[in-house]
C-alpha cells in the first residue's frame, strides 16, 4: 500500500492530487507522484477554500427557478453529444486503463474542469490488464475441427492465452448432473440453459409508479431478461471459471442459448476474482454450440486459438466538486453524482457523459445559487477482474460524512434490440428508460414530473422499496445500499454487454432526454429540504447482491 500522505485532495487553482492504492510502484509513477506532491504542496489544501476564496466561478446564466425547471438550452446538443461518442467509439470498448479509456475520460475530465470542477482526486490503483482483438478479422481467436473452421461468437476474457499454433486436444461436454471423472487435457464444453418463458422472480415484470408509451413497455422483458442472465452465467451463476480454473483442462469453449448476432462480441460479466482462469476458453451461438455438441459426443479433437497480451496499468477513481454555497466549509452538504467509467462498448459506460452534461448544466448558475456542493466520483472497477476490490466510500470519509443524498447515472441513449431468428435486430423503439427513486413522495413526484416534462419515450418512474416495482440496478443501487434519499437512472441493456454495440447502437436524441431528465432529478436533491426528502423511519440499507 502506497500512498501521499493524509491530505490527498487538489486544491481549487487545478492542481490533482494522486496516489497509488495497490499493485507495484513503477519508477515513472514514483517521480511523477512527487513532482505532484511538490507542486501541490505549495497551494492551499481545498478543506480551507471559503466560498469567496479561490474556487473559480463561471458568469452565472440562470436563475435560481432553472435548478428544477430545466432549460434546454444550457445543455449539450444532441450533435455536441454525438461527437463526444464518435471520439469514444474509436477505440472500442473502454476497459480500465487502456488506451480508449485514457481518450474517453481525458474528454470527461477536460469538459468537466471546464465547467467548473474542482479539487480533484485521483485514486489509482494497478492490476494486470488482460486483452485481445475484439475484431475477428484479426484472427486472433478461433476453433477447427476436424479441419473446419467453426464460427466464434467471442472470447472469454480472462481466461487464458495460447501460442500461434493453438491447442489441440479431445472435446469432453460438461454435464453438471453427471460431471466428467477429469477435465484434464480436455477442451471442456459448457452450455449455457436459457431462461426460458417462465420467468424467475427477479426477472418478473415489474410495476412502476409512472409511465410512458406504458403499451410498449415490458414487450422485450424476457429478451433484455435473458440477455443480463446469460451473460452473467459463466462467472456468477454457473461458476465455469471456478470449475475449470485448477482442472488442468487445455481449453473451454462456452454455448450461449443464442443466435450469431446476438453473442457476437459478448464480454465476460461479471469478473469476480483476481487473475485469470488459465484456460483459453471462446465463446459460442447455439448454431455453432450444437455442431460442437456433437463432435463432443463423437470424442473429436478440436484446435483452440486464443492470442492474448497482458499489461500492468493504473486507472484510478475520479473525484472532484462543483462548490456549493457552503462549499469548504462545516456547513456545506453534497449530493453525490456517481456512474462507472470502464465497460466493453459505447454506452454501457457513458455515465462519464451524463454526469458531464450535469455539471455543464449547473455551472451556468452562480455558486451563491447551488445550495449544495455536487460531489462526482467516476468508478473505474467495473470491467475489471475482482470488480470493486477497493471501497471508495471508507477512502474518502471526509467526502461521505458531507453526502446527504445521492444519484446514480448510466447507459443513456440506448435503441431496443431483439432476436429475429439466428439475426439481432433493432426492434424501432429506444431501449425502456428506467428512473429509480427512493421512497418518499417528493421524489417520486418529482421523478414523473422530469419524465413528462423533457418528453423521454418508454420510461418507468419506480421505486423498488414499496414493492412489486423490480429491482435497483446497477452502479445507480448507491441510493439503496446506503440508505441515501436519491435517484437512479438506467437502462433495460437488450444488446450492451458486447463489444460490438458501437456507434450505430446510439440515440443522440434520447441522451439528451434523458440528461434533461438526469438535471431535474440532481435540482432537486439540490435545493430539497432533507425533511422533505426523509427515508421512511423504517428504511434500512440494502444488503449487497449475494453471490451464489
Amino acid at each position: 500500500m502506497w500512498g501521499t500522505g493524509p491530505d490527498e485532495t487538489a486544491d481549487s487553482k487545478g492542481c490533482v492530487m494522486e496516489r497509488l492504492l495497490n499493485g507495484p510502484v513503477h519508477l515513472v509513477f514514483i517521480l511523477f507522484a512527487s513532482l505532484t506532491m511538490q507542486s501541490c504542496s505549495e497551494k492551499p489544501a481545498a478543506t480551507s477554500t471559503a466560498p469567496d476564496q479561490s474556487v473559480a466561478q463561471l458568469p452565472a446564466k440562470a436563475t435560481p427557478d432553472k435548478l428544477t425547471n430545466v432549460d434546454m438550452s444550457l445543455l449539450p446538443t444532441p450533435d455536441e453529444v454525438y461527437a463526444w461518442h464518435v471520439l469514444k467509439d474509436e477505440d472500442g470498448g473502454t476497459f480500465a486503463g487502456s488506451p480508449s479509456w485514457i481518450q474517453f475520460m481525458g474528454i470527461v475530465e477536460t469538459g468537466l474542469k471546464e465547467h467548473g470542477l474542482v479539487d480533484v482526486v485521483k485514486d489509482r490503483f494497478g492490476y494486470r490488464r488482460w486483452h485481445t482483438s475484439d475484431d475477428p478479422a484479426d484472427q486472433r481467436w478461433s476453433l477447427r475441427i476436424n479441419g473446419e473452421e467453426i464460427p466464434v461468437a467471442s472470447y472469454w476474457a480472462y481466461s487464458g492465452e495460447t501460442d500461434e499454433f493453438g491447442v489441440t486436444a479431445p472435446l469432453v461436454w460438461y454435464d453438471k448432473d453427471n460431471p466428467p471423472t477429469s477435465l484434464k487435457d480436455k477442451i471442456v464444453v459448457f452450455q449455457i440453459p436459457g431462461l426460458g418463458a417462465r420467468l424467475p422472480s427477479m426477472f418478473a415484470k415489474p410495476g412502476y409508479e409512472f409511465g410512458t408509451d406504458t403499451e410498449t413497455l415490458g414487450t422485450n422483458q424476457l429478451m433484455s431478461s435473458n440477455q443480463w442472465y446469460q451473460s452473467n452465467y459463466v462467472t456468477r451463476f454457473g461458476r465455469f471459471d471456478a470449475i475449470i480454473k485448477d482442472s488442468g483442462a487445455a481449453g473451454a469453449l462456452v454455448i450461449f442459448d443464442m443466435g450469431y448476432g446476438r453473442a457476437a462480441g459478448l464480454y465476460t460479466f461479471p469478473l469476480l476474482k483476481p487473475g485469470k482462469t488459465g484456460v483459453p476458453g471462446l465463446y459460442l451461438d447455439r448454431v455453432a454450440g450444437q455442431r460442437v455438441l456433437q463432435a463432443a459426443q463423437l470424442g473429436h479433437d478440436a484446435t483452440l486459438t486464443l492470442l492474448a497480451e497482458e499489461e500492468y496499468v493504473y486507472p484510478y477513481f475520479y473525484t472532484g466538486f462543483l462548490p456549493g454555497k457552503n462549499y469548504g466549509t462545516e456547513e456545506d452538504e453534497h449530493v453525490l453524482v456517481i456512474t462507472h467509467s470502464d465497460g466493453p462498448n459505447l454506452t454501457q459506460d457513458n455515465g462519464g457523459f451524463a454526469i458531464l452534461s450535469v455539471i455543464r448544466y449547473f455551472s451556468n448558475f452562480a455558486q451563491e445559487d447551488r445550495p449544495r456542493t455536487l460531489a462526482v466520483m467516476l468508478d473505474a472497477q467495473h470491467f475489471m477482474p475482482h470488480r470493486h476490490m477497493d471501497d471508495w466510500y471508507a477512502m474518502h470519509p471526509e467526502i461521505v460524512g458531507k453526502v446527504v443524498a445521492t444519484i446514480g447515472l448510466e447507459h443513456f441513449g440506448q435503441w431496443e434490440y431483439t432476436e429475429q431468428g439466428e439475426l439481432f435486430v433493432k426492434t424501432g423503439l429506444t431501449e425502456q428508460t428506467l428512473v429509480f427513486a427512493q421512497d418518499n413522495d417528493l421524489l417520486i413526484a418529482e421523478a414523473i414530473r422530469a419524465v413528462e416534462t423533457a418528453g423521454v419515450p418508454r420510461a418507468m418512474v419506480q421505486s423498488p422499496p414499496r414493492g412489486g416495482q423490480g429491482n435497483w440496478s446497477g452502479m445507480s443501487d448507491v441510493a439503496v445500499k446506503k440508505n441515501y434519499p436519491g435517484y437512479g437512472m438506467s437502462s433495460n441493456m437488450s444488446a450492451y454487454w458486447s463489444t460490438h454495440a458501437r456507434i450505430n447502437t446510439f440515440d443522440k436524441n434520447l441522451f439528451v432526454k434523458q440528461a434533461a431528465v438526469a438535471a431535474h432529478l440532481t435540482g432537486v436533491l439540490m435545493t430539497a429540504g432533507l425533511d422533505q426528502i426523509a427515508l421512511p423511519p423504517d428504511a434500512k440499507p440494502r444488503p449487497p447482491f449475494e453471490e451464489p
